[in-house]
């Protein structure tokens, strides 16, 4: 792709700039934000006091209880998945196994 394109709140923080070469690593952050929604029932982006790409994304504790060790499981997926350096993130292939 050479546009930036997607909806707020999905989009990977390193999308901001122009120019920036789209490979699977933004879609990747995408996949952790809709992956935390299904587990919440809401996007982490609009979580009070944090502003989006500021830095690690929180888990609130009452949001996860229900999952009881699952939830530790998916969190850390969707932490791999939200990794702020695009190099670090998490391989399509690596999500699957995990």
């Amino acid at each position: 792709m050479k546009e930036r394109s997607g909806t707020g709140g999905y989009i990977a923080p390193e999308i901001k700039g122009k120019n920036i070469p789209v490979g699977p690593e933004i879609d990747m952050w995408s996949f952790g934000v809709m992956l935390y929604e299904m587990c919440t029932a809401y996007r982490p982006t609009v979580l009070k006091n944090y502003r989006y790409g500021s830095g690690p994304i929180p888990f609130r504790e009452r949001d996860w209880r229900k999952l009881d060790h699952k939830g530790a499981i998916v969190q850390d997926l969707i932490t791999k998945c939200l990794e702020f350096d695009p190099s670090k993130r998490i391989l399509p292939s690596e999500a699957i196994q995990h």
